[in-house]
């Protein structure tokens, strides 16, 4: 296609973006079924034939119709590119997940085996898939006609303990025990009121950040359990107890923290559409056996998801990685004198020459060679998955002038006021300016905690590698084993306005699932003079990151008192990292402050 075509504007929906986003990038799929023959069976020497009723020893065949079996797998191989089609018949286990692995679609079986199997083996395969470092594409094929059925069972696996307070739930038994002797049904008649259903429409409504007396109040799951509590007159705290002890029933049922994944949301079955689960590890959709067009049912159930437009952008450029990344790879690696050059400097060993040391430099020399090779690979593929983020913004009903929800509404957030406007805002930047933390020692933009106070490293890279350097800020400062570095504090600022940010002063940190607001300058008074301070760090201001946490580690600084100076020795820890052009904009901001001139004016007084 031409560059001319792919400017020309395109009438595109939603379903495109979705098919073109999720189910155009498909190239394989797995069927577990044991209704369905492998690959082995029809080859083997058991064989496979289709018209045989039951097997030599007398046992009724598994095989579904071979029509049926055929309508599935040439909707796959009818496509082009062809999908490579791969069965199962999930009796070995233990060698699934190779094929879960290598596969963009599962077809899932509900019952293998079912005149053994109530769905644990199903459950037990989606556990997997939802907790690991794939995105699975999930179809579970049914002979249930009610979804429900398995939906709750799998949805129950992946859901978490809520945890209901023990002592409501004792109060609540007490309540019962109570009534038991006028209405000896009572309990069976509560336990019937608090259905399954009730339970996963109160996890919804607290995922939404419901209160509990509100779900008590208003849900309509709990108009059976209100109608019970109204005829015996339970006042709104024995029903809040009551409640406890019911949903504590189903709490008592669900997988465990560690089986659940993140990201949790889903359709009921009930609800208008198709039901669904999706986690961060992967998307479910649920079909009966009946229904054989798998691909149009994955696809109207991640409509009815409504995937935002940024999950719709990298599912894009995910699958144009897959496609085109061999080629863009080579091309990124043509030039062998560099990288020649660079496996030389990977292999030289820091001047600090401890194994920890070695270990920690060619980490972090790693990284920033990866992160610079993906930034070559997505130079290479990038005009395809732009052309289709345009194409999103042009699909917006909004963009059209349509009187219709805008994409934006597919984040899951309510922005009704400036307020949130603002938190959107902060989030945002926090988002550009600031990294995980990595490194092996200090480097400008490091943000550091002393004594509840937070501190950003603005010395120059040169400065801070371990032993370049014999003296730094003090004589002979390598020979104790300490990195002299200047740090300026932050001060918080809370109420920034429209002109803070163009003076390019503020900072934007992660703190305890929120982001707060820190200016360079005191007060966050760009006319102040940054606080800062010449601190030495202990062991040459090296630490060690381990799953995203930082180690402690010493630094020291002059402290003045009634009897003169002393070194003041404290505990630090890195809590923040800037990106590194926002750290050599602070380091600009302090080096102007450190060399301005004082002048000789008169200035009016005040």
């Amino acid at each position: 296609m031409s560059d001319v075509a792919l400017a020309e504007p395109q009438d595109v929906s939603f379903s495109d973006l979705v098919k073109e986003a999720f189910i155009d990038p498909l190239r394989s799929v797995l069927i577990i079924d044991d209704q369905y023959p492998t690959w082995e069976q029809i080859f083997g020497d058991e064989g496979y034939n289709p018209s045989e009723d039951e097997t030599a020893n007398g046992e009724e065949r598994r095989w579904i119709h071979k029509d049926d079996i055929l309508k599935v797998i040439r909707q796959f191989r009818q496509l082009s590119p062809a999908l490579t089609v791969d069965i199962h018949d999930g009796k070995n286990n233990q060698q699934i997940e190779s094929y879960l692995h290598q596969s963009d679609l599962l077809v899932l079986d509900y019952q293998i085996k079912p005149e053994v199997d109530a769905g644990d083996k199903c459950v037990e395969i989606i556990q997997h898939l939802m907790n690991n470092e794939q995105f699975n594409l999930v179809v579970v094929h049914t002979m249930i006609d009610d979804l429900s059925i398995p939906f709750y069972k799998i949805l129950m696996s992946l859901l978490s303990p809520f945890g209901f307070d023990e002592g409501s739930i004792a109060a609540g038994d007490e309540y019962l025990d109570e009534r038991v002797a006028e209405d000896g049904n009572v309990i069976n008649s509560v336990q019937g009121a608090i259905s399954l259903a009730a339970y996963v429409a109160f996890r919804e409504h607290d995922f939404a950040g419901g209160e509990v007396d509100g779900f008590v109040k208003d849900a309509v799951e709990l108009d059976a359990f209100r109608a019970i509590s109204d005829n015996i007159g339970w006042d709104e705290a024995q029903r809040l107890a009551v409640f406890q002890w019911g949903m504590s029933l189903h709490d008592n049922r669900v997988g465990g923290d560690k089986n659940s994944p993140r990201d949790l949301k889903w359709r009921l079955p009930q609800a208008e559409g198709s039901p669904w689960i999706r986690s961060s590890g992967g998307f479910v959709a649920f079909a009966v056996k009946a229904t054989t067009d798998l691909l149009n049912v994955i696809q109207v159930a991640i409509e009815d998801w409504k995937p935002s437009p940024s999950r719709l952008m990298s599912a894009r450029l995910r699958a144009e990685i897959s496609k085109k990344g061999v080629g863009a790879e080579d091309n990124a690696l043509s030039d062998k004198y560099a990288y020649w050059h660079y496996y030389q400097e990977l292999r030289s060993p820091p001047k600090d020459t401890a194994p920890v040391s070695i270990n920690s430099h060619r980490r972090t020399m790693l990284e920033g060679h990866a992160a610079r090779h993906i930034e070559r690979i997505f130079d290479q593929i990038s005009r395809r998955s732009v052309d289709f983020g345009v194409r999103v913004l042009d699909a917006d009903p909004v963009s059209g002038g349509r009187n219709a929800a805008s994409f934006a509404d597919h984040y899951g957030i309510k922005i009704k006021d400036d307020n949130g406007r603002k938190r959107a805002r902060a989030h945002y930047n926090a988002h550009i300016s600031t990294k995980p933390v990595s490194g092996w020692h200090l480097q400008p933009g490091h943000i550091f905690e002393v004594e509840k106070a937070l501190w950003i490293c603005l010395s120059p890279s040169c400065d801070l590698v371990p032993l370049q350097k014999s003296e730094l800020g003090m004589e002979n400062s390598s020979a104790v084993s300490m990195m002299p570095f200047l740090a300026a504090r932050l001060d918080e600022k809370p109420g920034y306005r429209s002109k803070d940010f163009k003076s390019n002063s503020l900072i934007f940190l992660r703190q305890d699932g929120d982001v707060k607001a820190y200016s360079l300058f005191p007060g966050g008074d760009t006319n102040a003079s940054p606080i800062w301070r010449l601190f030495t760090a202990s062991d040459h201001g090296k630490f060690i990151v381990t799953d995203g946490y930082v180690n402690s580690f010493k630094v020291h600084h002059m402290r003045g008192d009634a009897d003169g100076f002393r070194v003041h020795s404290v505990d630090a820890r890195i809590v923040g990292q800037l990106r590194y052009e926002y750290a050599l904009n602070l380091m600009q901001k302090l080096g102007a402050a450190l060399i301005r001139v004082g002048l000789d004016f008169s200035s009016p007084r005040s």
